[in-house]
């Protein structure tokens, strides 16, 4: 017989079998060889400009082998004109002829390479161009109003409303009584006079006895800065390209803005012997459209109801009373979000899939937005997307700007990937504009804790931000865009950049597996715009808890019930469906979100539900879900109204019964639940479900690490980052039972299991220490033998100093930029604190030689690296990466902290050669140039910036190797 510990062994080895061999098999094996060296799937895209147009064969050929060669797998081809400089560049002719032999080059060569090549359908980032007529432009509904008297004939003409571009047309002229002072409109007496209106403009209607107000309601373009595009330097756009955005609401406008350009680079390419991956449609930057021309068609076909009776409540009126005008505002508001989501980004999906391609937008804003269900414009797209920005490092507190707003969509696009089961969820990364800092002012380690955001918000692939195509004729650093960092061959550390594209692979790699965890699902309801907050501690749910959040799309259609959590057809599941019905219950979120958007976006719950999805709640609870919130007290818009509220709470009362949320708050009906009253937290906690990720100070600052967790089959992904710029070392508690934590370092690909935890209340807890603004990932897959736990060791390194490698090193300046040659520095000392100009401004690569004897302290008969004595070579601060050769073995680049390398196999007792190659950023070189006569400037680029982006005034960034540089040998534990 079986003793128990003997049992509890067999069941452990068993499982081991039963997970397909998962220790030594193919399926091990694949994570973790993918992590190592990840597909091109899981590499960075890049937004690749043709800035005016300029470039050659030899630029386009450079660029995409280069980006093969470092470790970007696809380019995102921008044409447009906006850049750093005061005046426009000399280019190619736009779909000229050139132009298409061009771009049938870059087609060719993408192919050759295997690179991923997309296009961006305009002349700048928005669907624009010339061939977009006023008709098909984005418009806005413009009223007039005439107070009048009667009985009297009135024939004048009337006024019209406002006119932009010269383009305006009428849709009605009504007529209607007012009570009172309060404009409240007597429906019954609204009288459609159109057909009194002639085509000069006189009115001729014998007025009836009392108080009338003629309006005249029409459209116009909306007149938005971004709703036409100019010429550079009036515009952002290039000679030829320039012309009004398409009338997002129709898909006439579409059709047509797709047959112009769609068409003709779909034919270049085929042309060329390859095909485009997708077409893409930049951020929304246009401002908003009220009015289409079938616009009352639309409203009825989306809201069920005429439009026409409603017409006065735009120009302020009441009609009925203020619950009904304003529900039809929102209806009205909704119907634009639908016009948006069908007519645009749902046809645009079609139109690409009909050619055999995908569809990529940034769908989400960022700013300035009409009303949009962007989750639902999202669902349409295959490359769901949103952007972050970097402005304001060096003024940040922290060492880097943390403010959510540079990140405000990010949540937003990966919960459209989570509900609407798209694998990835993009960003836009690291874009920047701002004075003295846009250009070439950021390295690898400045972006890293930006990039770390956006894993955790859900971003799982970076479209890097951006790559200026140019002529290798232009020199260095070349002409460039006016946002953004540069990622391209002529930044000063490419070489050695695929360290940290390989990091951002390996981070998405993992982040791309299995399915986000989140145990709530917040309902946002139907009250317009319906958007996402960025990530923020939710009070009702509080630290540690993750979620996603829903629209009505995705309740009513994708949402269904096994054994009692909330899934999704594409394998996401949570626990709790709350009924938050707004964006967030935050003042201060709000406040954020409509800043950015420019839209009323109220933290005050909506307390209207349509028909439609009280209908599927009822559903959902009968079959096992638990939902938490207030009954809603009405329906939503005016469909069937007033019996629609009837029916509506008909069923808020089968679903909520004598729920009061004080007393009473949880009410069990078929299998599920319905709670209000108590909190998402309170719910889950009660239910056993603890909390997915804490650490040990979390109440206090809760900010300090952030974190995302992905489930795939039972294998858990945890990714963390330290939030803060210095060292941490704290206790992790991760919702994991019985596996066998292991850590995977991104930035090195290296991973091992980790000896020092133990078993907690409902999870597991380890020790962890993550320097300055590191990240690991944290993954359990193995279950824990019988007494794996604290096991002897530890889970990181400790660290002696063996030596200071401090004074009189030789520094190699290449004298072609600016450099003084060999120079000596007595001690290690900022660059742009030096006398010499020539080393003030320098900017590119400096090599640091050093000769020195490394005697072993406590036995000088043993040589360093003897007995199992490991010894790293720690270089301090670097500005800002860093190559190590010892001995001549090129020991890698280091481009962020710890800035520290294993030299065990490479070094020796006496007459060690340590050389160190530290490239530091183009920024300082120059604005020493613009202090500087033109002929005798080093660099090649912008005579003067673009909003003093960058000035000769601009103060200079640390360079140099600044450590301080030390031996260390490890004396306890592993790294």
């Amino acid at each position: 017989m079986m003793t128990y510990r003997n049992s509890i062994l067999f069941i452990c080895l068993l499982s081991f079998v039963l997970s397909g061999v998962r220790l030594f098999g193919k399926e091990t094996d694949l994570l973790k060889n993918s992590f190592v060296a990840p597909p091109d799937s899981a590499k960075p895209r890049v937004y690749w400009w043709w800035l005016f147009n300029r470039v050659d064969k030899e630029g386009i050929t450079r660029d995409l082998e280069q980006f093969r060669a470092k470790g970007i797998s696809g380019v995102n081809l921008i044409c447009t004109g906006g850049y750093a400089g005061k005046t426009p560049l000399p280019g190619v002719e736009f779909l000229g002829p050139e132009w298409r032999e061009l771009f049938r080059h870059a087609v060719r060569e993408a192919a050759r390479l295997k690179i991923e090549i997309g296009f961006n359908l305009a002349g700048g980032w928005t669907m624009m161009g010339p061939w977009v007529t006023p008709d098909n432009a984005m418009k806005k509904v413009v009223q007039t109003e005439l107070k009048i008297s009667g009985p009297a004939t009135y024939s004048e003409k009337l006024a019209q409303p406002e006119t932009v571009d010269g383009y305006y047309h009428d849709i009605w002229i009504q007529a209607f009584r007012v009570n009172g002072t309060n404009k409240l409109i007597d429906n019954k007496s609204i009288i459609d006079l159109t057909d009194k209106l002639k085509p000069n403009g006189e009115f001729h209607w014998e007025v009836p006895e009392g108080k009338w107000v003629i309006l005249r309601s029409g459209y116009t373009l909306t007149g938005h800065p971004w709703s036409k595009w100019h010429a550079y330097p009036e515009g952002d756009t290039f000679k030829g390209g320039e012309g009004y955005e398409i009338d997002y609401l129709n898909t006439v406008s579409l059709e047509d803005h797709f047959n112009h350009l769609g068409k003709l680079v779909i034919e270049e390419a085929k042309k060329a012997g390859g095909k485009l991956a997708y077409l893409w449609s930049d951020s929304w930057e246009c401002g908003k459209l009220t009015w289409t021309q079938d616009f009352a068609k639309q409203f009825q076909r989306f809201r069920g109801y005429d439009l026409k009776p409603f017409m006065p409540v735009l120009a302020g009126y009441t009609i009925t009373d203020s619950l009904v005008s304003n529900r039809f505002r929102e209806d009205f508001d909704r119907t634009i979000q639908d016009c948006i989501a069908e007519n645009f980004y749902s046809q645009f999906n079609k139109l690409c899939h009909k050619y055999g391609m995908k569809v990529g937008n940034e769908a989400g804003g960022p700013n300035d937005i009409p009303p949009q269900d962007v989750l639902k414009n999202l669902g349409r797209c295959d490359i769901p997307a949103g952007e972050f920005w970097v402005n304001g490092h060096y003024k940040a507190a922290g060492g880097y700007n943390s403010d959510r707003h540079l990140r405000l969509n990010l949540k937003q696009t990966a919960t459209a990937a989570h509900v609407y089961g798209k694998r990835q969820a993009m960003a836009e990364s690291f874009t920047q504009q701002e004075q003295d800092r846009t250009h070439w002012s950021l390295g690898p380690s400045d972006l890293k804790p930006y990039a770390n955001d956006a894993f955790c918000e859900g971003i799982n692939r970076i479209m890097l931000h951006q790559a200026t195509c140019q002529p290798p004729s232009d020199g260095k650093p070349g002409y460039e865009f006016c946002a953004g960092q540069h990622f391209t061959p002529n930044i000063t550390w490419w070489e050695q950049s695929p360290a940290f594209f390989s990091y951002l692979s390996r981070c998405q790699y993992m982040l791309q597996q299995g399915l986000f965890v989140g145990d709530v699902c917040f309902y946002l309801g139907e009250r317009p715009p319906t958007l996402v907050p960025p990530k923020y501690t939710i009070p009702s749910l509080g630290l540690g808890y993750d979620c996603d959040y829903c629209n009505a799309e995705v309740l009513l259609t994708r949402m269904s019930v096994k054994n009692g959590r909330i899934v999704l057809p594409d394998g996401m599941s949570y626990r709790l469906l709350v009924l938050q019905n707004c964006t967030s219950e935050s003042p201060e979120i709000c406040r954020q979100v409509s800043r950015y958007q420019k839209l009323t976006v109220s933290p005050v719950p909506s307390k209207a539900m349509s028909l439609e999805v009280v209908s599927k709640i009822r559903e959902l609870v009968l079959n096992g879900a638990t939902v938490v919130g207030p009954p809603p007290e009405y329906s939503a818009g005016l469909k069937n109204y007033p019996q629609s509220d009837e029916q509506v709470r008909k069923i808020v009362s089968e679903l909520w019964g004598n729920l009061d949320g004080k007393n009473l708050t949880m009410r069990r009906l078929g299998k599920g639940r319905v709670i209000w009253g108590k909190t998402p937290r309170e719910i889950l906690s009660e239910d056993g479900v603890l909390p997915d990720f804490s650490f040990e100070g979390q109440t206090l600052q809760p900010e300090k690490f952030d974190y995302i967790h992905r489930t795939v089959r039972d294998t858990e992904i945890y990714f963390i980052a330290n939030r803060t710029n210095q060292p941490e070392t704290t206790d992790f508690t991760f919702r994991v039972n019985g596996k066998q934590p292991e850590i995977w370092d991104p930035v090195t690909g290296q991973t091992r299991q980790l000896n020092d935890f133990r078993p907690t209340n409902g999870g597991t807890t380890l020790p962890l220490e993550l320097d300055r603004f590191s990240s690991y990932f944290i993954v359990f897959r193995n279950p824990v033998l019988i007494d794996d736990t604290n096991k002897s060791g530890q889970n990181f390194a400790t660290f002696q100093q063996l030596a200071e490698l401090g004074n009189s090193w030789q520094v190699t300046f290449d004298s072609n930029c600016g450099g003084p040659g060999e120079v000596e520095f007595p001690n290690l000392a900022n660059w742009i604190n030096r006398p010499e100009d020539g080393i003030k401004y320098y900017s590119g690569k400096a090599t640091y030689r050093k000769t020195f004897d490394l005697i072993h302290q406590t036995n000088p008969a043993i040589k360093p690296g003897e007995q199992g004595e490991r010894l790293f070579l720690d270089l301090g601060n670097v500005k800002n990466v860093a190559e190590v050769r010892l001995n001549g073995k090129n020991l890698g680049i280091l481009w962020c902290d710890p800035f520290r390398v294993e030299i065990t196999k490479a070094i020796k007792a006496k007459v060690n050669m340590l050389e160190i190659d530290v490239i530091n950023l183009w920024a300082n070189r120059v604005v020493g140039d613009l202090n500087l006569p033109k002929e005798k400037r080093f660099t090649k680029t912008h005579d003067s910036f673009r909003f003093d982006m960058l000035q000769s005034t601009t103060p200079l960034l640390d360079s140099g190797l600044l450590g301080p540089v030390r031996i260390l040998r490890v004396i306890t534990g592993t790294n």
